[in-house]
Order: structure tokens, then C-alpha cells, then sequence
């Protein structure tokens, strides 16, 4: 499955996505009687309702081709709609720090021997095409793509075998960051957390889709010029070993995201540097998942 938080009329939506044509996932539950599932894609992860949502997509591909007989308010073609992040006000968000060996060797850092955790602030998701707001004085502010996963159900000291079960869908994320706030600081924290510092999407591809999660190339452009090309086969701790990691000491729950990491190529490490300016544009693809794209914006200042 493709799941998406899409906006049309004015009102954001939870939706399938099949061929390029988003359904609408709690009017077509009502139109084809199957069980009812709520409009959001974090109320239909936190009831737990997954196998209802399987249940209603079989329904949809059956009629897919007649798709002429839904009512309008149940599919619209995707470029009819504008994207939103897949996932909203997720519990924590958690990201991995130094988890390519290329990207470690690129700054002059050991390998970590257990997942090097850190967090961003839930409030600063933003969807694909939201622009990504460079703030007032700031001159070094960074692009990391990254691989990353949503957690489907509530689980504690996992297993790799619970943690496999417990990813609902992966996607990409972009862990932007202030490089002087962060050198300066030491803790990353209010440095990756700033309003807009996370773009997450296009959708969530749901584990059935990918044929093999560690063995996807992953790219990230600027200004249609690549600046990192790796792939998921060079993560070095897993997303079932980062699960059981977190879960040693805290619970996940539906609707948590969990980022692997970024590969070599960041801007403050390159030589010259590289960072972004207002008017760039930032893609992240990642094999048999999609392109997150955003353009950078210069902050303004707001009376008060």
C-alpha cells in the first residue's frame, strides 16, 4: 500500500494511493460498506486498524478500472491534490546519528558501536512542496536525506522479529539542520528542530511493497545537482536492530518515525561547503518509495 495525507477543498484527507488516482479512504470505506476507518493516517495507526485498511484497498483495486462509479468526493487523480505530510503530531520523532560508514569517515568520527540516538520536534514536519524556511540570520543551514520508517503498533523490548512487524511503512525525510547552532551547542536538539526542519514523504510504502528495505538507492539533489548517492545497504545498524535498540528503554507507539540516518555528501562537509540559500530546491529520492521535494525559503519577520 501507498498511503498519503493529501489536502483538497480546503480539508486534509487520508488516502490510498493506486495508479497515480488517490482514493479516499474514509469515503470509500462508507460507499463500498466495509468497516468504517477514520480520516487520518495517525488515527488509523493509533486504533491499530491495518488489516480493515488491507481489507478496504482489495475493495478499491477490485473496482479500480470502474472507478467512474464512485462518488466524486472518493477519488481525484494525484495531480489534482497537493500533498501533505503522510503522518501528523506524531508521539517523537527519532533520529540516528552517524549510521553510514561513509558519512562517520567524512567527518573524522568513530563508528559508533550502538545507534547514536538523537530527536527532532514533532513540530517541525512539514510536506513534500512546503518550503523548508531558512531563519533570520542564519547562513549555514544543511540538507541530510534519509531513509526512514513509521512504527504501525506500540512496542517494547522488541525482537528483530516484533520489530520487522512493527514498521507500517517507509518514507523519506529530510533531517535539516543549523550547522552553527549545532557546532556551537554540542546538543542537536533546537539545531535539527526548528519549525520546518523536517519535510517527511511523498507517502508511506508499506513493507509488502519493497522487495528488500536495504537495498534501495537513496539520492539527494539541489538544484537538480546530486550531492549524496548511496544506498540502504550501507546502513550500519538496521531498522529491526535500531527497534530493538529504542525499545530497551522506550516505548514506540503508532505513528512514531524512526530516520536511519544520512549517507556522505552533507554540505558542511564538503569542500567548498554547501548550504542552502532561498530559492533552492531540495529532492530526496529513494528507490520503490518516491521523491520528497522542497524549496527553501528566507524567514520574514511577522509583527507581533
Amino acid at each position: 500500500m501507498r498511503i498519503l495525507t493529501y489536502r483538497r477543498n480546503h480539508e486534509e484527507r487520508c488516502g490510498l494511493l493506486i495508479d497515480e488516482i488517490v482514493y479516499d479512504i474514509e469515503a470509500c470505506s462508507t460507499f463500498l460498506d466495509t468497516e468504517p476507518l477514520p480520516s487520518s493516517a495517525i488515527e488509523i495507526l493509533k486504533s491499530e486498524r491495518i488489516d480493515p485498511l488491507k481489507r478496504l484497498e482489495d475493495a478499491i483495486r477490485a473496482k479500480h478500472e470502474r472507478r467512474a462509479e464512485f462518488p466524486l468526493q472518493c477519488w481525484a487523480s494525484l495531480g489534482e491534490v497537493r500533498l501533505c505530510p503522510p503522518v501528523r503530531n506524531p508521539s517523537k520523532i527519532i533520529c540516528l546519528g552517524r549510521n553510514y560508514r561513509d558519512h562517520a569517515e567524512e567527518q573524522g568520527a568513530n563508528i559508533p558501536e550502538a545507534p547514536l540516538l538523537f530527536a527532532k520536534a514533532p513540530t517541525a514536519i512539514v510536506g513534500p512542496g512546503d518550503p523548508i524556511i531558512i531563519p533570520a540570520g542564519s547562513i549555514k543551514v544543511d540538507f541530510e536525506g534519509e531513509f526512514a520508517f513509521v512504527i504501525g503498533k506500540t512496542i517494547r523490548n522488541a525482537t528483530k522479529t516484533s520489530a520487522k512487524k512493527a514498521i507500517f511503512g517507509y518514507c523519506c525525510l529530510n533531517d535539516v539542520t543549523e550547522r552553527e547552532i549545532q557546532f556551537k551547542e554540542k546538543q542537536w536538539f533546537r539545531a535539527k528542530s526548528i519549525d520546518t526542519f523536517c519535510p517527511i514523504g511523498p507517502w508511506l510504502v508499506t513493507p509488502e511493497e519493497i522487495e528488500d528495505p536495504l537495498d534501495l538507492a537513496i539520492t539527494t539533489r539541489v538544484n537538480s545537482v546530486t550531492m549524496q548517492s548511496s544506498s540502504t545497504a550501507n546502513l550500519i545498524f538496521k531498522p529491526e536492530e535500531i527497534i530493538v535498540f529504542i525499545t530497551r528503554h522506550i516505548t514506540l507507539l503508532p505513528g512514531d518515525i524512526v530516520s536511519t540516518g544520512t549517507p556522505s555528501g552533507v554540505g558542511v562537509f564538503r569542500s567548498p561547503q554547501v548550504f542552502l540559500r532561498s530559492g533552492d530546491v531540495v529532492e530526496i529520492s529513494i528507490e520503490g518509495i518516491g521523491t520528497l521535494s522542497n524549496p527553501i525559503a528566507a524567514e520574514t519577520q511577522e509583527e507581533t
